[in-house]
């Protein structure tokens, strides 16, 4: 699966994750020429100076992880200690209970807050929506409204409910309804090689896993 790897990016977000299974993460990533490699904000300093400076990985942490409950104030100032720590990439979860309330209008304002502050410093910037929870209109409402706000990639749900299932058809609709000009991210754990192989022949950019490729049948 050597044609997958500069797509995968593995994500280290799971709450009892070990040094060791990071390292073993961080192994794949410089040595398979992986995408990148997503860790909790507490590892992001320690991780850019493996990497060092001029890896062409990205090094990506979350905002607002698992819920997007925080208040903007709270999700601005973890972006510019990202930043800082030497993130060249944020994930921020959207705030889906706001969605459902009637401040969902802020929604875009905060988005557009937060990207600023990535974009200033010129790096990417992921929108992450929990698309199991949203209807179709809510769901094509959230992608429009990250897209306008300026996000490079939508991802597609946070990996931090163990008992979603991975699903082609519903990866492939969401890959349908983010606009060509967005990049999209998928969740990509349970998924086998073929599968991975039609999100990218559908144009999704970053397959995002969870797992060691170790454990992967066909590899």
């Amino acid at each position: 699966m050597n044609h997958l790897f500069p797509y995968i990016e593995r994500t280290l977000l799971h709450p009892g994750v070990t040094i060791n299974e990071q390292y073993e993460a961080l192994d794949e990533v410089t040595q398979l020429g992986l995408a990148g490699l997503t860790v909790a904000p507490f590892w992001v300093k320690k991780f850019r100076r493996e990497l060092g400076d001029s890896h062409p990985a990205v090094l990506s942490t979350v905002v607002g992880y698992p819920y997007g409950y925080q208040r903007t104030e709270a999700k601005q100032t973890e972006v510019e200690w990202a930043l800082k720590d030497g993130a060249s990439e944020i994930e921020a979860v959207l705030n889906t209970s706001a969605l459902f309330s009637p401040t969902f209008v802020w929604l875009k304002i905060e988005l557009v807050k937060l990207i600023a502050l990535a974009h200033a410093e010129e790096k990417l910037f992921t929108v992450i929506l929990e698309s199991s929870l949203l209807n179709r209109d809510q769901l094509v409402n959230m992608i429009k409204l990250a897209a306008d706000a300026g996000a490079d990639f939508i991802k597609n749900r946070t990996d931090a409910d163990q008992t979603s299932r991975f699903s082609l058809d519903g990866a492939l609709a969401f890959r349908q309804l983010v606009p060509s000009s967005v990049g999209v991210k998928i969740v990509v754990d349970g998924a086998s090689e073929s599968e991975m192989e039609q999100l990218v022949a559908a144009d999704v950019e970053r397959l995002a896993l969870g797992s060691s490729l170790a454990t992967l049948p066909n590899n």
